[in-house]
């Protein structure tokens, strides 16, 4: 009976570690699709099209550029940070420096 219960743990903690390793790989495929929409680049864009997209939304989100109107501004910040989060993780998933 022992033998039949340490079985059963055994192959619950197998379970258990496969699922959340399935888990982590869609999270990132999920990230990766945030970020590509973030972005407004295609899948399968190159790492060329991916930094012009990039260097595009921070001319135009440029919170410097909204500095009469303190809203504005705030939302600009916002949007700069999810705009180079998103180039960060991107560059760090195809190992760019």
């Amino acid at each position: 009976m022992r033998n039949i219960f340490i079985l059963i743990i055994f192959f619950l903690i197998i379970y258990i570690f496969l699922f959340l390793r399935k888990s982590k790989k869609g999270s990132r495929s999920e990230k990766i699709s945030h970020c590509i929409e973030t972005l407004g680049v295609k899948p399968g864009a190159t790492q060329k099209e991916v930094a012009q997209a990039y260097r595009d939304l921070t001319k135009v989100w440029h919170p410097d550029r909204f500095a009469d109107n303190p809203r504005l501004q705030r939302k600009a910040e916002e949007k700069i940070k999810e705009i180079n989060a998103a180039y960060e993780y991107f560059k760090s998933f195809h190992g760019q420096s």
